[in-house]
C-alpha cells in the first residue's frame, strides 16, 4: 500500500515518524539536572522553558527563582505562610520540654571565639561549644545557617536507650568481674551503677564485665543477685550523668532526617522558629524531648524545660524566627 502512495505523502509520513522518534527520545532521556529538579519537588513551571534538556546553569536559575518565591511566600505574619507538611518518618514527639544547646563545629576543632566570629554570634548566645560536628557532621562553612538555627531530638533512625539489667549472681566487695542477666546493650567499656556504688570496667565478654575499678569515686559495696545495674554514667563537673546510646542505626533513615526543617513553637508565648535537623539528643534521663541552638532558643524567648510543639515544614522554608 505504501508503494502505491504519491511521493509527497510518503515524504510526509516519513517526516512524522522521524519527529515522533525524536520527541520520544527527548522525553525518555532526562538530564540529571531535570531529575534533580523533580526530586527536589521544584514545580515544572520554573524549568519547563528549558526543555527538552535542562542544563546545570538552568537548574541553578530554576532553583534560585523557586526559593525566592518560597521565601516571599513564607514571610507571612505569625507563620501564616509556613507550609506544614507530613514527613516520611514521624517526629519523635509532637510536643515536649526543650533546653538550650551549644554550638557545633563548622571546621575541625573549632574554638568558640573563631566560631562566634564566623557566625556573628550575639553575646547573649555565646554559651560555648559542644565539641564536635553533631550527629549529622562533619559540617563546613556552607552549613553556617543551619548551625545557627538547629534543633535536636532523638530522631527515629536508631533505638535510643539507657541500658539496664540485673545481676545474675551475688557480688562481693572484692569481686573482679560482674555477670549480668543480659549485657547485650551495654557498651564495650564504661561505667555502671549498682546501688550506691559506681564501677568502671574496661572490657565486656558476653554478659560479663571485666577489668573492674571498684568504688569509682564511691565506696566499695556488696550486691545481691537481681540488683539493678544501670549503664552508663559519666563523671562530669562533680556530678554523674547518664548517657543515652543510639543502637541499631539505620543509615538510610539517618540520611533522610539530615537538614529536614522543623517549626518549633513555644507554647507559653506562641513564638515560632524554623530550625534544621543537625544534631541528635538529648539524653533520656533529662526528661526532655529536644533542644535548640542558642540562636533558635533566643528567637522564641525560651527557658530550659519549657514546652514546645514540633512540626515538619517544607524544605524551602527560610530558617530563623517566624514573624
Amino acid at each position: 500500500m505504501f508503494r502505491k502512495m504519491p511521493n509527497k505523502w510518503k515524504i510526509f509520513l516519513v517526516l512524522i515518524a522521524i519527529f515522533g522518534i525524536a520527541s520520544f527520545s527527548h522525553a525518555a532521556k532526562k538530564s540529571k539536572w531535570q531529575k534533580l529538579l523533580e526530586k527536589n519537588s521544584v514545580p515544572e513551571s520554573y524549568w519547563q522553558k528549558y526543555l527538552p534538556k535542562v542544563s546545570r546553569s538552568e537548574y541553578r536559575k530554576a532553583v534560585k527563582k523557586y526559593q525566592g518565591a518560597q521565601n516571599d511566600a513564607y514571610s507571612g505574619v505569625s507563620g501564616e505562610g509556613v507550609k506544614i507538611i507530613e514527613g516520611k518518618y514521624p517526629l519523635p514527639a509532637e510536643s515536649g520540654k526543650i533546653a538550650r544547646e551549644q554550638h557545633l563545629w563548622l571546621k575541625k576543632s573549632q574554638s568558640a571565639s573563631n566560631h562566634y566570629s564566623m557566625t556573628d554570634t550575639p553575646s547573649s548566645c555565646r554559651n560555648g561549644m559542644a565539641g564536635g560536628y553533631g550527629a549529622f557532621g562533619p559540617l563546613g562553612k556552607s552549613d553556617k545557617e543551619e548551625e545557627v538555627y538547629y534543633v535536636n531530638m532523638r530522631w527515629g533512625y536508631a533505638d535510643w536507650i539507657e541500658p539496664e539489667s540485673e545481676l545474675n549472681e551475688n557480688v562481693s566487695k572484692d569481686e573482679k568481674s560482674i555477670t549480668l542477666k543480659s549485657g547485650d546493650n551495654f557498651a564495650k567499656s564504661g561505667y555502671v551503677k549498682i546501688g550506691n556504688e559506681y564501677i568502671r570496667y574496661s572490657s565486656k565478654s558476653g554478659d560479663k564485665l571485666k577489668g573492674l575499678k571498684r568504688g569509682y569515686k564511691s565506696s566499695k559495696l556488696s550486691h545481691e543477685k537481681n540488683d539493678s545495674v544501670k549503664q552508663e554514667y559519666r563523671y562530669k563537673g562533680g556530678n554523674w550523668e547518664r548517657i543515652t546510646r543510639a543502637l541499631h542505626l539505620d543509615s538510610d533513615k539517618k540520611n533522610w532526617f539530615k537538614k529536614k526543617k522543623v517549626l518549633v513553637t513555644n507554647e507559653k508565648n506562641g513564638k515560632k522558629v524554623v530550625a534544621s535537623i543537625l544534631e541528635a539528643g538529648p539524653a533520656i534521663w533529662t526528661n526532655r524531648v529536644g533542644g535548640l541552638s542558642p540562636e533558635a532558643f533566643d528567637a522564641i524567648d525560651a527557658k530550659n524545660n519549657e514546652t514546645c510543639t514540633f512540626q515538619y515544614v517544607d524544605e524551602h522554608t527560610k530558617l530563623g524566627k517566624v514573624d
